[in-house]
């Protein structure tokens, strides 16, 4: 199971999906956030290693569009599957 949290700024990632096509649908949107706050030469602060990522989010518009499209395809992919929880539902 993962487990996805969406705080004002920062998004926390937790646990493995129960086959390789849901963690790699959950980390390919994680590293293109991360890959993006990095395009916009902000210092690299994220985290993201085997079933743990931890992104903060700067306070800027570029940066906050980001994680908010992140969010919604997260929010997405938790819907459709049963492996992947997002905490504040």
């Amino acid at each position: 199971m993962i487990e996805i949290a969406f705080e004002p700024r920062r998004l926390i990632a937790r646990g493995h999906a129960g086959s390789s096509d849901g963690c790699a649908a959950v980390s390919a949107i994680l590293y293109a956030l991360a890959g993006g706050l990095e395009n916009l030469a902000y210092p690299v602060q994220w985290q993201i290693d085997s079933g743990i990522a931890d992104i903060p989010i700067p306070d800027s518009w570029d940066a906050h569009t980001m994680y908010v499209m992140a969010e919604v395809g997260l929010r997405q992919l938790a819907l459709v599957r049963d492996d992947i929880r997002i905490l504040d539902d």
